[in-house]
């Protein structure tokens, strides 16, 4: 190696010690708090955990009695969550039947719930576009509720849009 060649080595390896160093110092004073900060207290307090999870018991049982039964004539129960776009591959529908793989998580919020990330699989069968016997199954990886919810001395109830 030569001498110029240790010394681009060297002092780009100087460079590189000194801009992780301003990066580190920058990430550091940014993590204190400078003194002009205040903190605000949030308008309501959160959720007890008690309550969540009662919230989220009564959610599963609400949504195991939604897909429970196999649903003729692709009407599916309202106050569910679930919309399946069988429209364009079906002429008629015959039955749908569901499987949850994982159920939302609700999150109580002000008067209400959002519940999100479940994972919904239906299965359609009926009279294709071209009249032929059709069978598809849909999946949603993001299946979310939102909803009213009161939670009252352990007693939840929930009203799902």
């Amino acid at each position: 190696m030569n001498r110029r060649l240790a010394w681009t080595v060297g002092g780009g390896v100087a460079a590189l010690l000194v801009a992780g160093a301003a990066v580190w110092l920058w990430l550091a004073s940014n993590a204190i708090p400078s003194p002009q900060t205040t903190t605000t207290a949030t308008s309501s307090p959160a959720p007890d955990p008690d309550e969540q999870a009662l919230a989220q018991q009564a959610l599963d049982e609400h949504l195991e009695d939604c897909t429970s039964d196999e649903v003729l004539e692709g009407d599916v129960p309202d106050g569910c969550g679930i919309r399946i776009p069988w429209g364009t591959e079906f002429a008629h529908v015959d039955d749908v039947s569901f499987r949850i793989e994982r159920m939302p998580v609700l999150q109580l919020t002000d008067g209400g719930f959002i519940a999100e990330g479940g994972i919904l699989v239906a299965t359609v069968s009926g009279t294709g576009q071209d009249g032929s016997p059709r069978t598809e199954t849909y999946r949603t990886d993001s299946w979310t509720l939102r909803g009213d919810a009161t939670v009252d001395d352990g007693d939840v109830d929930l009203d799902v849009w």
